[in-house]
């Protein structure tokens, strides 16, 4: 019987401190793969020294650096599988992965690529067992394309893709050092039909609090990342405002404004806190949520610290975590 044939890509960049892990984590699979191709985006520490090792089981690609998107393109056009995988380099897969989601695709022929729910982990262990149950997610299958547009449903290396998707949807943007994922399984979703392993299959490592330099690389022009990748989408299909609702595609630009925002200001960045809520208010003026956190931003730290003693610590909502946890994984 025919084994489908799977390329695994992992771009790297100064990852010698985890990259031999990624790839014990797919030489490990039970479903083995055709080719492991990793793609050095110009790393200028030991990342290839620290690749030797499995030099007779990989690829080994270097390039300039040019970022994360480009390095995952360099890593497409060489494969030669008819399916693609991504683990980013610091990453893990367990064993069964692939073969459950292999499983999945012969089960369902119409079906163009599958995710699956993820664990997350630092380097004192397990954090969430289950993305899924930390955020209460639903994962939705067929047309996911609505769902994905409200909601960063699943991770980069927990996809799976049939190679002719690429006829349709095309490579990744090498505009978007950040995001450009999100943007591109926009694009699948828009023209195939997908499926989800509703099972944790990837392991994704959680590095420190983000820092204010990050969450800046995180925005554009002042808009946040997140925003740039939908408007695309938009552009792309115009017609995908109306079928989603003018008013809904509005609320959801106005929320990656006022996730960062609340980012910032946890960090005690208030003016620009201010700017993102600013700009979140204006696109959806009626969420009374957005105003006693925007008015918050005129005061100082010591001020609302004080503010806190008296009235108890807030906390960050379900929804805000989530948005420092997708901020995290998309820097």
């Amino acid at each position: 019987m025919h084994s489908a044939t799977v390329s695994v890509i992992i771009p790297a960049y100064n990852s010698e401190r985890y990259v031999a892990d990624a790839v014990k984590s797919v030489l490990a699979q039970s479903y083995r793969p055709h080719e492991i191709i990793v793609v050095d985006d110009g790393s200028t520490d030991g990342t290839a020294h620290a690749l030797e090792p499995f030099a007779g089981a990989i690829r080994y690609l270097y390039q300039q650096n040019r970022g994360e998107p480009a390095a995952r393109n360099t890593g497409m056009r060489a494969a030669t599988g008819e399916y693609i995988a991504f683990l980013d380099a610091d990453d893990l897969w367990v064993p069964e992965k692939l073969e459950l989601q292999m499983a999945y695709f012969a089960a369902h022929p119409g079906c163009a690529f599958v995710y699956s729910d993820m664990s997350t982990f630092d380097e004192n262990g397990l954090v969430d067992a289950s993305v899924k149950v930390r955020f209460n997610i639903t994962f939705p299958s067929g047309n996911i394309f609505p769902a994905l547009f409200h909601e960063t449903l699943f991770g980069s290396g927990s996809i799976v893709f049939r190679r002719e998707c690429l006829l349709k949807a095309g490579y990744f943007d090498e505009d978007f050092l950040v995001g450009s994922d999100y943007e591109m399984w926009l694009r699948m979703a828009r023209h195939y039909e997908c499926g989800v392993v509703d099972k944790p299959l990837l392991l994704y490592r959680q590095h420190p609090q983000m820092s204010t330099r990050g969450l800046g690389r995180a925005m554009r022009d002042g808009v946040p990342w997140e925003v740039e990748a939908l408007k695309k989408i938009l552009r792309l299909y115009p017609q995908a405002a109306e079928e989603l609702g003018r008013a809904e595609v509005k609320q959801r630009l106005s929320k990656p404004f006022a996730d960062m925002a609340h980012t910032w200001l946890q960090l005690g960045e208030h003016r620009q806190a201010r700017k993102l809520f600013r700009q979140a208010i204006a696109y959806w003026p009626g969420n009374w949520r957005y105003w006693p956190f925007y008015m918050l931003t005129f005061l100082t730290p010591a001020q609302i610290a004080g503010l806190r003693k008296l009235y108890g610590r807030w906390g960050k909502s379900p929804a805000q975590d989530r948005a420092d946890s997708r901020l995290r994984a998309a820097l």
